[in-house]
């Protein structure tokens, strides 16, 4: 199974016409393949073991479950979480997944000198870098997971700009403001994250891989009419009605949050 760098879909469409047929049962095969592919080539890097960081949120949470079920009860999964103290809601709810699905998970709550010392090195090997908590929560976590032998990385980049996950996304009743929306978000998506991400895994000797950016995930999603990928009051509305076959209430429902503020007390 071919697992697609980001480079090949960046420039592919977040918006390619509209299948009003398009099929639950179909994006979830389509999502299943796609986590499959991107868990079996982490396999190989890892040594049999899986990396993946874990917000406890809905895309993390989903991919997890969907690893799990496909990789068997065997499979060591090693879940990687980071937050500013032991009760951000990320670690808690991160931790309750962690033991849906069985997983060796690992808690980071770094101290102010570790802040510190990664401030200095992140901004400056990267002038460019942007001076904000949630890069440097991104580049603590994967320095641990380096620290522990790993290779590759399992990341959940790349849904919210496909299926609608932004307040931007979600505040447009107008048609084609909600489709501008969709379209300027995704052409962000390589210069606000992925390239950030995918150098500070390359300076700790590591590839970084995103299963919702398969090319198959992405050309399905692109002709889903964006009425029904996201609504004022839900976003992501696909995803949540195949999750809650799998995932409970709680995840499914939660507030997003995620790297931009792991690193934040409360």
């Amino acid at each position: 199974m071919i697992v697609n760098n980001w480079r090949d879909v960046i420039s592919s469409p977040v918006i390619a016409g509209e299948n009003k047929n398009w099929n639950i049962k179909e994006l979830e095969r389509i999502l299943l393949n796609a986590i499959v592919s991107c868990s079996t080539h982490c396999l190989k890097k890892n040594n049999g073991s899986i990396c993946t960081t874990l917000s406890g949120g809905l895309d993390s949470s989903f991919c997890l479950e969907e690893i799990r079920k496909s990789l068997g009860p065997d499979v060591k999964i090693h879940t990687f979480t980071t937050g500013g103290n032991k009760k951000h809601p990320d670690v808690i709810s991160a931790r309750k997944v962690s033991g849906l699905f069985k997983t060796i998970h690992n808690e980071f709550i770094p101290t102010p000198r570790h802040i510190q010392r990664a401030k200095e090195e992140l901004f400056g090997k990267w002038k460019d870098e942007e001076r904000r908590l949630g890069n440097v929560a991104v580049f603590l976590t994967y320095k641990l997971i380096a620290s522990l032998g790993f290779k590759c990385v399992i990341a959940h980049d790349g849904i919210d700009e496909l299926l609608g996950g932004y307040w931007e996304h979600r505040k447009h009743e107008n048609g084609q403001e909600k489709i501008g929306a969709f379209k300027d978000l995704w052409g962000k998506l390589e210069k606000n994250h992925l390239i950030l991400l995918e150098r500070k895994a390359k300076h700790f000797g590591m590839e970084v891989i995103f299963p919702y950016l398969q090319k198959e995930v992405v050309d399905y999603i692109a002709r889903i009419p964006v009425n029904d990928r996201t609504s004022f009051e839900v976003s992501k509305m696909p995803l949540r009605d195949i999750a809650k076959k799998y995932l409970p209430k709680t995840v499914i429902e939660r507030k997003k949050r995620g790297f931009c503020d792991a690193l934040d007390k409360k």
